[in-house]
Formats: structure tokens, C-alpha cells, sequence
């Protein structure tokens, strides 16, 4: 069932996010949610929690909140390419890197040519295989291995590094 007044507050929101009124977008969203609820609609659709979950963690604050939000959108319309690209960014927001991953494949899936789902691929860039392989990714010798191989991005304490030369 679609409730006007919170399609109305939808779109509002669309249009200020797209304008990076952030704090604005949440408020529209939020207002679509509520005026659903208000209607007797039982589960808002999954385009107004994914965007509300969104700009939850746009505006900095409550990605917990935002994760949760964003995973029952994609739970309820799973098929939604924008669901899945809204999923991704509140979890790279979150530092859920893991997820964020996956989510993103799943959606590429099954819409290859949606334009924020291709624009996410290029920035998260494609993950190596670990250095180990047997090791997990998160092994701290693989961490550590990876980054030396990836051109050092965090180097090993110097203290660490001498004692290793001093082992040897």
C-alpha cells in the first residue's frame, strides 16, 4: 500500500540528499517511515528504511542503528540494486569491510550495469589473495605481510623490525 504523504516526504528526501542536505534527507525519510506507520502499514518499504538507514550514517552518528536498518532493506527487497548499494556504503562506513564485499558481488549479480554498484566496485578496488594462503586474511603475519607487499601502508614498529633482524 503506498501512503502519498510519505512517497511526498520520500521524494523531499531524495531531492536533499541529492543536494547534500544530509540532516534534512534523514528528517524526510524518517517522516515517510513514521507517516506510514501512522496509516496502518505494518513494514515501511524497504526504500525508505534503506535511505534513512543511509543517511543515519551519513550524518555521523548511530552505524549500528544504520547497519541494521540498511540489512533489513536489502532483507525485505533483495532484488533492489540501490538496497545493495546502500547496504555497502553504511558497512564501509562502519569499517565492515568484509561485508561490505559481499554485499556489494550480491548485487552485481544480479544488476551488473547499475551505475552506484559499478562506482563502488572501482573504489573498493579488488581484494588480493593473502599473501598466505593458508592463513586467514586477518592472521596478523598476513596483515603484516600484505601491507609490505602492498607498499607499506603501516609499517611495523622499528622496534619490531630490529628485533626480528636480531633474531635472524
Amino acid at each position: 500500500m503506498l501512503v502519498r504523504y510519505a512517497e511526498e516526504s520520500f521524494q523531499k528526501g531524495i531531492r536533499a540528499l541529492n543536494g547534500c542536505r544530509i540532516r534534512e534527507a534523514l528528517a524526510f525519510f524518517e517522516a515517510a517511515i513514521e507517516l506510514e506507520k501512522r496509516f496502518g502499514v505494518q513494514i515501511p518499504q524497504a526504500r525508505y528504511l534503506s535511505f534513512y538507514g543511509l543517511c543515519l550514517s551519513l550524518h555521523g552518528r548511530r552505524l549500528h542503528e544504520a547497519v541494521d536498518v540498511c540489512r533489513l532493506a536489502v532483507k525485505l527487497d533483495e532484488f533492489n540494486a540501490d538496497m545493495h548499494a546502500n547496504l555497502t556504503r553504511v558497512l564501509l562506513a562502519a569499517d565492515l569491510k568484509r561485508e561490505a564485499y559481499q554485499t556489494l558481488a550480491r548485487g552485481l549479480r544480479t544488476h551488473s550495469d547499475h551505475v552506484s554498484l559499478r562506482r563502488l566496485w572501482r573504489q573498493m578496488g579488488a581484494r588480493r589473495k593473502p599473501v598466505i594462503p593458508f592463513l586467514g586474511r586477518g592472521n596478523p603475519i598476513n596483515v603484516a605481510l600484505g601491507r609490505m607487499v602492498a607498499g607499506g601502508k603501516k609499517a611495523p614498529p622499528s622496534g619490531a623490525a630490529r628485533r626480528v633482524s636480531r633474531g635472524a
